[in-house]
């Protein structure tokens, strides 16, 4: 589950680890009941059921009736109700079955799981903040805080919004040094968010089916000189005038702005800045 960050205020958090902490205790309410005869804790768990239920019953009753309230009301009252059910089978019964257990780790399995009460909250439009649109505008501002500042190049916001993301194809990176290489190719550095972590392990072929573009010509590649917090990005094919800077003067830039010039020497200059602590 993704962490929703501001859209979830204190009081559904706090409400989501009380629902967690009833369902730890009546689950031990259940296997109490399966392994001893002791009636109190027979009594106490019957008790916190019945008051789940009339809880269940007065939310049901502030929404508005129709399917919706019918149905949200079946969530929100069918773990309290089945536990009640378990307890009461489980005190008729005389020794310890063990199907009476398996019954107690099932339900506790699905409650934990699937959380009815939380779902009955979202489906009646009370947990606005677990709603798809809310998901979804958590997202987008997750990936608006991976673009790197002052990149508004179209592709490391694509890269941010799309592949960044949490279960993305390479969650927690992000695009920069975006360059074509040509009308049908590009090259860009893939870095780590977190500075000082690795770059995951990005699948060319997820990475493909996102691009929509042929596996073969999608490359992740080491930088040279640089660890695994950095990785380069190859899309396409490279013109041969964009890899060669002499071919790409006389093939671009001398026509335009210098006729009849041409470069007699390249120096390279690593721009890229590194600080040793």
């Amino acid at each position: 589950m993704m962490s929703l960050g501001p859209l979830r205020g204190r009081i559904a958090v706090a409400r989501g680890y009380a629902g967690r902490t009833a369902t730890l205790a009546t689950t031990a309410g259940l296997a109490a009941g399966a392994l001893t005869t002791d009636p109190l804790p027979f009594a106490i768990t019957l008790s916190g059921a019945g008051a789940a239920t009339a809880w269940g019953l007065i939310w049901s009753a502030t929404l508005p009736s129709g399917r919706i309230r019918d149905a949200a009301t079946a969530l929100y009252l069918v773990a309290p109700v089945s536990a009640a059910g378990l307890l009461v089978t489980e005190r008729l019964v005389h020794g310890l079955h063990w199907w009476e257990l398996a019954l107690d780790a099932t339900w506790a399995l699905v409650t934990w799981k699937v959380r009815p009460a939380r779902m009955a909250r979202v489906l009646s439009g009370r947990e606005r903040s677990l709603t798809p649109e809310a998901v979804q505008q958590v997202q987008e501002q997750q990936a608006a805080a991976l673009v790197p500042a002052g990149s508004t190049h179209p592709m490391s916001i694509w890269w941010a919004q799309r592949v960044a993301v949490e279960g993305g194809v390479a969650p927690g990176t992000v695009l920069t040094d975006v360059e074509r290489t040509g009308e049908k190719g590009m090259t860009a550095l893939i870095r780590a968010a977190v500075p000082g972590t690795p770059v995951p392990t990005i699948s060319i072929t997820a990475l493909s089916a996102l691009l929509d573009w042929d596996e073969e010509e999608i490359r992740v590649e080491k930088v040279a000189g640089r660890g695994a917090g950095v990785r380069r990005l190859s899309v396409g094919t490279a013109d041969q005038a964009a890899l060669d800077p002499y071919a790409h003067w006389v093939k671009n830039i001398a026509p335009k702005g210098m006729p009849g010039t041409v470069i007699t020497g390249v120096r390279i200059i690593d721009t890229d800045t590194k600080e040793l602590h």
